[in-house]
């Protein structure tokens, strides 16, 4: 069955006695082009292996198959889980479990990198992306289906209302890229939001400041976002030593936290640091 086919679909969770559950942010992809896009932008290669977080009725699992890959399933509805046995190839691994459940180095089990590819649920977003993208070691590349406004977070640029913490810490960890956008109108039950398939290359960290320290202070600036950063940090420093350090790295003693890039946040780390050990 082509499942990406609305009545088609249908019919599955009626045999099926399945109904898509909010709870589990289930919203099933009904659109056969986003499909094609969605895996062709992930350039799968006969042999990769593929994590799959909340395949649902695996409308995507079928395609990802269909390439060649070994496929790793990660789903939390077991009625689901057990249908996604139809599919078996000899490719195909299905945990049936809540993905915060998951330990990623005993799923992987030796394979050394493997890509995620997702139409995850919205619930668990942010959590995901938090799990997923320290991991360089381990995985390649990820492309997730997501909501577009997180996408646009991911992907904000300098001095824009999305630009935030996230993006920086996406930056620090992978090059991300909004790939095109997906209406709301491609899903069953179609969800309150538009999505977008968020595309994100794991790197090696572009700055040395180490990484906890360097995020407290991110996450100090931005928490009053609007306020000039001498008074975001007053509790790092001084008024006057945030503005001494911001001249020092090259910009406006008056800067907001959107104003900086992560090299910049990364500089001032330093300069604070090196005023406190003084």
């Amino acid at each position: 069955m082509a499942l990406y086919k609305p009545s088609e679909l249908h019919q599955f969770l009626n045999e099926m006695g399945i109904k898509p559950k909010k709870g589990l942010s289930q919203n099933f992809l009904i659109d056969g082009n986003i499909l094609k896009k969605m895996v062709d932008a992930a350039d799968l290669k006969s042999g990769d292996t593929v994590v799959e977080i909340g395949p649902g009725p695996g409308v995507l699992t079928e395609a990802l198959l269909a390439k060649g890959a070994t496929v790793i399933a990660i789903e939390k509805d077991e009625k689901l889980a057990k249908h996604l046995e139809r599919f078996q190839n000899g490719k195909l691994q299905i945990f049936i479990d809540d993905f915060r459940n998951i330990r990623f180095k005993r799923l992987l089990n030796g394979v050394k990198k493997v890509k995620v590819i997702a139409n995850i649920p919205y619930n668990l977003t942010g959590l995901i992306l938090q799990e997923l993208l320290p991991k360089r070691e381990s995985i390649e590349s990820i492309h997730l289906m997501v909501q577009k406004e997180v996408a646009e977070r991911c992907t904000a640029n300098i001095k824009t209302k999305d630009y935030s913490s996230f993006t920086l810490f996406t930056n620090y960890h992978a090059n991300a890229k909004l790939l095109f956008t997906v209406p709301k109108t491609c899903f069953y039950p179609k969800p309150k939001v538009d999505s977008a398939i968020l595309e994100l290359k794991l790197k090696k960290p572009p700055v040395d400041a180490p990484y906890e320290e360097l995020f407290e202070l991110i996450r100090s600036a931005f928490q009053m976002r609007r306020k000039m950063l001498r008074a975001s940090l007053k509790g790092k420093a001084s008024p006057a030593v945030i503005e001494e350090s911001l001249e020092k790295i090259g910009l406006s003693k008056s800067s907001r936290p959107q104003e900086l890039t992560l090299e910049d946040f990364s500089n001032l780390f330093h300069v604070l640091n090196s005023i406190e050990t003084k």
